[in-house]
């Protein structure tokens, strides 16, 4: 596998080994294998040098010993040391002793050249030498009676000095020549036994190389084995949904557009929705697990109803707690979307077996339907979603099919969406305000503030159409903050002892900054905080109690009020009134509507009113509308109520037009 550096830089992460067998192998070895190089060539250049010097050496020698019979002067030295021993002893002590020392100090210093020209003329000598040496021994018979004579000593003297010095002339060259060719046999030798040295380092700086470059490619490959099973897991994560496994929408869209281009003539794609958000429990009672649990179960069990259905082609995961399935219908199986979305209904019919327990899940089920590839596959799976949004809104048990008019819907929804920040920037959101009143006096003793929107092209939009759509894209914050600060400045045209009640949304309370934001505001405004009283609902409070409460106590200490709303609607528990010490309990509209003619309803009332006065907490009535409802409230012992018998939402100067007509502002 061929690699880049660049590219192993990207997917491969190196630990400190790596790291310096990177090293290594970038700088010590080929370093090391250049120097031993070097010194490889260095040393067989000298060796090629020694090897000349041993060879003209071994010459040296070799001449010199193949002459040496030449010098030989023996059998010539035994006749003048006869004819020696012969002379008076006064001839033989005129000529002294020879000392051979300056002669050997001179042929030691002497180079080779000059040893051999040396030897060569020694040679020379020798010849003459010789021929004299003949000639004395021819006439010795005729000499030797003349000794007593003539003087002859002199005459022999001078063959035995030339003889010894030319014996210790070869003498010495001869054993120069062999301490020289010794000493440069040795230098060659050493050369040899370097140059092996040297390659022997080379072999194993090479080994070594290769053995760190086998390791580093090992562990590239390990790297690259660990990275492309993390692209592959990467891969699978962006098709695929994490608890389930299964494929998820945009996948799924895929797999819709497929089905459609294979369509069978005649033949209908189906694509339902299922979804199983409001028959979840609350994640504060069963935890995430429990929850990733039941979706484990249900995906099993579409899974297990797709796989043995007829017609059933894919099963896949929506962006929200939803499934998705896409189903083909011909007359071979005689199925109708309605048909199998109804099969899929009834699986759900027994409950969920998981590890977290058993559960009774009835999930809400859109479909959409088409016959050609005319509509596109995002299209159809938006189809399916409106279908289920649709069935959630309704309650209803029944599968619900698409309809053209959800589209519309739709589209209203798009344009209040990207209109939504424009009109906060804009101040096209006005807060109206709706009358608290005393039941037994009939007196206003508060308002509370609701956000309003005028569009210019749909006219008054209802804060149940934008308020959802403005927590789902995070506007939420940014409109709170806008009515609370309008509602703070507005309010102060009513009169001082008039207090004003504000939602504030989870989104606003998560915010670090909500305590110094609202702490700004009243000093933008000049409020006093002592008129504030701020609204929070049970799902606010479940999202993070302990964070929560202390936000509340922070924003309570700067002297606001603080008020529990929409207190028995869902999942309410009479925990939440220890929870933290209330100002007010509003209790649901639901317990007015019901008051009048639900006994048990009435006594569960009481019991809240008897917590609360026991805590020191007010109770205010929502949702008021007759007069049956008011003197039913006020027989319970509620004092405090507000809604449309009294008058819904307007207005700041109809406020005080209804109910302050002489007074000034404050």
């Amino acid at each position: 596998m061929a690699l880049t550096v660049s590219g192993i830089r990207r997917v491969c992460h190196w630990d400190g080994a790596d790291m310096l067998i990177g090293h290594l192998l970038r700088y010590f070895f080929p370093a090391m294998c250049c120097l031993l190089a070097v010194l490889l060539g260095l040393n067989t250049y000298l060796l090629i040098q020694n090897r000349a010097d041993v060879e003209r050496h071994s010459s040296l020698q070799e001449f010199t010993f193949r002459d040496a019979i030449r010098l030989n002067t023996s059998e010539f030295e035994k006749f003048l040391s006869r004819s020696q021993n012969e002379l008076p002893a006064q001839h033989r002590d005129e000529t002294g002793p020879v000392h051979p020392n300056p002669l050997q100090a001179a042929v030691e210093t002497m180079p080779d050249a000059e040893l051999s020209a040396l030897y060569a003329r020694a040679r020379d000598l020798q010849v003459h030498v010789a021929a004299f040496s003949a000639s004395v021994n021819v006439m010795a018979h005729r000499l030797f009676p003349l000794t007593g004579q003539l003087p002859v000593s002199g005459l022999r003297l001078a063959p035995l000095v030339a003889s010894a010095a030319l014996k210790n002339t070869a003498t010495l060259v001869a054993e120069e020549a062999k301490t020289r060719a010794q000493a440069a046999r040795q230098s060659y030798q050493f050369r040899q036994t370097t140059q092996a040295t040297l390659a022997l380092a080379i072999i194993a700086s090479a080994l070594g190389w290769i053995w760190n470059l086998i390791r580093r490619n090992a562990n590239l490959r390990e790297d690259c084995r660990k990275a492309k099973e993390r692209a592959d897991l990467l891969e699978r994560n962006l098709h695929h949904d994490a608890v389930t496994g299964l494929i998820n929408r945009s996948s799924f869209t895929e797999k819709v557009s497929t089905a459609q281009r294979l369509l069978r003539p005649g033949a209908t794609l189906t694509v339902l929705t299922l979804d199983l958000k409001d028959e979840l429990p609350r994640p504060d009672m069963v935890g995430q697990a429990a929850e990733d649990a039941i979706f484990i179960a249900a995906a099993d069990l579409l899974r297990h109803a797709v796989d043995t259905a007829e017609g059933g082609l894919e099963l896949g995961r929506g962006a929200d707690k939803n499934f998705l399935v896409l189903a083909e219908a011909d007359k071979r199986y005689g199925l109708s979307g309605k048909d199998f979305a109804a099969r899929l209904q009834n699986q759900f019919l027994r409950p969920l077996q998981t590890e977290a327990g058993t559960f009774m899940i009835t999930p809400a089920v859109g479909y959409a339907v088409a016959c050609t590839d005319e509509i596109s596959a995002v299209d159809l799976v938006r189809n399916a979603g409106l279908a289920v949004a649709q069935a959630l809104e309704t309650n209803t048990c029944e599968a619900i099919e698409y309809q053209s008019s959800m589209r519309s819907a739709m589209e209203r929804r798009y344009v209040i969406e990207n209109a939504l920040a424009s009109a906060i920037r804009d101040n096209e959101f006005l807060p109206h305000f709706q009358p608290q009143i005393d039941l037994r006096t009939g007196r206003i003793f508060g308002v509370e503030a609701l956000a309003r929107w005028y569009h210019p092209q749909l006219g008054w939009i209802s804060p149940c159409e934008f308020i959802p759509i403005a927590e789902s894209n995070g506007d939420i914050v940014a409109l709170g903050w806008k009515i609370l600060e309008s509602a703070c400045m507005q309010v102060k045209l009513l009169p001082a002892e008039l207090s004003l009640s504000v939602n504030l949304s989870v989104a606003q309370i998560h915010n670090d900054d909500v305590v110094a934001m609202i702490e700004e505001c009243f000093a933008r405004t000049g409020l006093p905080a002592s008129r504030l009283k701020l609204e929070v609902t049970e799902t606010t409070m479940m999202s993070d109690l302990q964070r929560i409460r202390t936000t509340l106590a922070d924003l309570r200490n700067l002297g606001i009020g603080i008020s529990l709303d929409d207190f028995g609607v869902g999942y309410s528990a009479l925990s939440y009134l220890t929870d933290f010490h209330w100002d007010e309990i509003k209790i649901d509209r639901s317990f007015a509507a019901k008051a009048v003619s639900d006994g048990k309803l009435r006594d569960v009332l009481k019991l809240v009113l008897g917590i609360a006065e026991k805590m020191g907490s007010e109770i205010l009535i929502e949702g008021i509308e007759t007069l049956d409802q008011r003197d039913v409230l006020v027989e319970m012992g509620c004092i405090r109520g507000q809604g449309y018998l009294f008058g819904g939402p307007m207005a700041i100067d109809d406020i005080m037009t209804l109910f302050f007509p002489q007074a000034k502002p404050a």
